[in-house]
């Protein structure tokens, strides 16, 4: 297979790398191009870039669905900076048949004797440099110099006009209320949402903000690195549906709309607040405040946390609010009346699919996001669905409702109750 890695921050990603991509792609004959978002960029160890999981949002939201344009997480599969050459080694490693073209701009041309390990970059990739024209000054020139430094390695990529720099983006949406031209439009929506780059956030209030960032160092202290990771893409995933839901009925800039994506972002981040405990501490906490277990459920170790964290969250976090409380127990299965709660649908459905999550499942993750950010019971039915699939592929046992769930959950998409949830939304 003909792979494309497209590297880079990706802060934010923009058009002009969309336009990339899709050259390559058609160029090359590439079956896919993978945009790989670096954890620590080599030329920016001691400069600012937007966290982690605000840059994977923001691709995941960007990247179209069924043009073979995908998130790839490799490199935050390790620690330490993300060289080049280490990713491509691993990729070769996992998949040995592949053939790997790395996209790069004409600044790295310039700059790639620099790199780390450049000779083993060629060596293991066809290097494609991303120009507007071959007829660029000095590029014919330059690009000949590396051939000749390195076996001829590179090959020019010809892609439309893409003069767009993430740096001056980000000047303009720090200022600028309107759709940025050049971002993708939901990629502009979340960047103003959350308020990134210093823009006033719209879908909640910066205090909510600063409640969100206490939390998430209370619980950084708990929970491992990769839990944390996971926690806040799934706060952030879920909070972003439910600006999506909201927005679609107009009223997500409503205090009641503000205070609804508030109350989903905190419940995404605790949902799995009680992962810290070893299955032991877990029944043992249960036990402590009463929390009973049906058989199903005792029967799968995997599961407790839920409940658990619904107690944890009330105790050790002072959450009081009946809806994020249920979100937070009901994550890992759902319930047969989920579609009455939009709070706990999106954080069900962000657990599976938030941003870090680098699973394979049937549908695909873009097209699972897509359609929950659209519908959220078909989103929720598609969810589990996914679920069923995979634990009835490995031999996992399966809660004796979640059948039941799916079943429900199709029911009401196809009938005239089949939008009850917006309603819903809309009274709370």
């Amino acid at each position: 297979m003909k792979v494309g890695i497209f590297g880079g921050t990706f802060d934010p990603i923009h058009k002009g790398h969309l336009a990339i991509a899709r050259a390559a792609k058609e160029q090359f004959g590439l079956d896919m191009v993978r945009i790989m978002p670096a954890r620590i960029p080599p030329h920016k160890q001691n400069k600012g870039i937007t966290e982690d999981v605000h840059r994977l949002m923001m691709v995941s939201l960007a990247l179209p669905v069924g043009e073979g344009i995908e998130l790839d997480l490799t490199e935050f599969e390790r620690e330490g900076v993300s060289y080049t050459s280490d990713t491509l080694a691993l990729l070769h490693e996992r998949h040995p048949d592949d053939q790997l073209f790395c996209i790069i701009g004409e600044d790295s041309l310039r700059d790639f004797v620099t790199w780390h390990e450049p000779e083993k970059i060629a060596s293991l990739a066809t290097m494609l440099v991303a120009v507007r024209g071959t007829d660029e000054k000095g590029f014919g020139e330059l690009l000949a110099e590396r051939n000749r430094q390195y076996g001829g390695a590179f090959q020019a990529l010809t892609v439309p006009y893409y003069d767009i720099s993430s740096t001056v983006i980000r000047q303009a949406v720090r200022t600028e209320r309107e759709p940025h031209p050049a971002l993708v439009k939901a990629t502009d929506d979340y960047i103003h949402r959350f308020g990134l780059y210093g823009c006033k956030p719209t879908a909640v209030r910066r205090e909510a903000l600063k409640r969100y960032e206490e939390l998430s160092e209370r619980l950084a202290g708990t929970v491992s690195a990769h839990r944390l990771n996971h926690s806040k893409g799934v706060a952030f995933m879920s909070a972003n549906l439910m600006a999506e839901w909201l927005d679609s009925e107009g009223i997500l800039e409503t205090p009641n709309g503000k205070r609804l994506v508030r109350r989903t972002l905190l419940a995404g981040l605790l949902h799995d607040c009680a992962k810290s405990l070893t299955g032991e501490e877990t029944l043992a906490y249960l036990k402590k405040h009463r929390v009973k277990l049906r058989d199903d459920v005792l029967a799968i170790k995997g599961i407790w946390h839920g409940p658990a964290g619904r107690a944890m969250a009330r105790e050790r976090y002072d959450i009081r609010d009946a809806e994020m409380l249920r979100a937070i127990g009901n994550h890992c299965n759902g319930s047969v009346d989920m579609d009455e709660h939009p709070m706990e649908m999106a954080v069900f459905i962000a657990d599976f699919t938030e941003p870090f999550r680098d699973h394979i499942p049937t549908p695909p993750l873009p097209v699972i996001r897509q359609i929950a950010r659209e519908d959220a019971v078909f989103g929720s039915e598609t969810v589990t669905a996914a679920t069923m699939y995979y634990l009835r592929a490995i031999g996992s046992k399966e809660t004796d409702d979640m059948a039941c769930i799916y079943q429900t959950l199709h029911k009401i998409r196809t009938s005239k109750k089949g939008k009850g949830w917006k309603a819903i939304l809309r009274k709370q």
